[in-house]
């Protein structure tokens, strides 16, 4: 089975990643409809308030629709068989800071709005920031180690 290619695996990963960032993109411009409909089903004494989860949603929403910008221009290196590119150092790097702003967002909730679910998405981007600085750090290595191996002779 072909695994980097544009006709394998990664290629079928990127027309995924392609669609989930144009779905995340109308939900993100939906989202005042889209609140709002969701604060109607819910209630009257569970309602949240709109404007903060308006907010919220628009924040995180923002750097989640970041994370899914870079791992599709991390799939396009990978689909062209060049990972160990400096530029997916610096994706990985802006993912794991999109992940921990999330997080942080995701801290301002449990304080007004706590929730189970609330904590457990908190905790699975603080792993998904960490596993980004890590894998950073990997990419970088081989993208030295790639450098130095195209100079020698």
């Amino acid at each position: 089975m072909l695994i980097l290619d544009q006709k394998g695996l990664s290629g079928w990963v990127k027309l995924l990643l392609d669609l989930i960032f144009i779905g995340g993109a109308l939900i993100f411009l939906s989202l005042p409809w889209s609140v709002n409909w969701y604060e109607r089903l819910l209630p009257e004494e569970s309602n949240e308030n709109y404007w903060f989860l308006l907010i919220f949603l628009y924040v995180t929403g923002f750097f989640a629709l970041e994370i899914v910008f870079e791992l599709r221009r991390i799939f396009n290196t990978l689909n062209k068989h060049d990972p160990f590119l400096i530029e997916n150092v610096r994706s990985l790097q802006h993912m794991a800071v999109a992940s921990f702003l999330i997080t942080a967002g995701y801290i301002v909730k449990i304080i007004f709005f706590n929730s189970f679910l609330t904590i457990i998405i908190a905790m699975v981007f603080v792993i998904a920031g960490l596993f980004s600085l890590v894998l950073s750090e990997v990419f970088h290595q081989a993208v030295m180690v790639k450098e130095e191996n195209d100079l020698t002779i």
